[in-house]
Parts: structure tokens; C-alpha cells; sequence
């Protein structure tokens, strides 16, 4: 029975490291670059030009990267 109890600790402690990876990996990359590859696309539709397409791009996933840092990391 102790070795049950230790395993599904071992499990558990598993699962959360493995949650906290994804939600590390999403919130400081995937939701930054999905947002700047919006603005890129976005300012290629209204025919800005693809130089303020790519500084739009990279200044809002440097600017969401940083939001994110500091009010959605824990």
C-alpha cells in the first residue's frame, strides 16, 4: 500500500511539473507570437507596407511578452 501512495505522489508531482511547463511555454510564447503574427498579417491586409508589418509584428510580441511576464506568470 506504500508503495501505491508513493507512486501517486511520483505521479503527481510528474503532472505538475509537466502543467507548469506547457503554461510557461504558452504564456511566453505561444500567446506573444500568435498575437504579433496577428498584428503582422493584420497591417499586410490594410497595405502598410511589409517593413511596418514586420516592426508592428515584433514590437506588440515584445510588448505581450513582457504583459504576460509580469501580470500572468505565478
Amino acid at each position: 500500500m506504500t508503495e501505491d501512495a508513493m507512486q501517486l505522489a511520483k505521479d503527481a508531482e510528474e503532472h505538475r511539473q509537466s502543467y507548469q511547463a506547457i503554461m510557461k511555454a504558452s504564456a511566453e510564447i505561444g500567446v506573444p507570437f500568435a498575437l504579433a503574427l496577428t498584428m503582422f498579417f493584420t497591417n499586410l491586409v490594410l497595405a502598410h507596407g511589409i517593413w511596418m508589418s514586420i516592426f508592428a509584428g515584433v514590437a506588440v510580441y515584445i510588448i505581450v511578452y513582457f504583459i504576460v511576464k509580469t501580470f500572468f506568470s505565478h
